[in-house]
C-alpha cells in the first residue's frame, strides 16, 4: 500500500537530491517540466561581500510544437534552499 501512496503523492518542490519546476511556454502554451540536481548541477558563486551562493542555468526545449527556448537560471543558498529564479521565454507554474 506504501508504493501506491508513494506513487500518486504529488512530489514537492524539492525533492531528495533535485528542485523540480514546471514552465509554460510563451508562444505556445506548452507545460514543460524540468529538474536541477542541487547537489551537482549548481556552480559556487560568490556575491560583492564575499557570500557564497550557488547558481544553475537551464535551457528547455518541449516536444517540438514551436521549437521555443525557454531559459531558467536558479540561486541556491549554501543549504540548496531556492533564493531567486529568473525566466526568459516563459513562465513558472506553481
Amino acid at each position: 500500500m506504501d508504493f501506491l501512496k508513494k506513487l500518486f503523492t504529488p512530489r514537492p518542490a524539492t525533492w531528495g537530491n533535485f528542485h523540480y519546476f514546471t514552465v509554460k511556454c510563451k508562444r505556445c502554451g506548452e507545460l514543460i517540466e524540468g529538474r536541477v540536481n542541487v547537489n551537482n548541477e549548481p556552480s559556487l558563486e560568490y556575491d560583492e561581500k564575499g557570500h557564497p551562493y550557488y547558481i544553475c542555468r537551464k535551457v528547455l526545449i518541449g516536444s517540438g510544437r514551436c521549437f521555443q527556448q525557454i531559459e531558467v537560471v536558479f540561486k541556491f543558498n549554501v543549504d540548496r534552499g531556492v533564493i531567486e529564479q529568473h525566466i526568459t521565454g516563459g513562465d513558472f507554474v506553481s
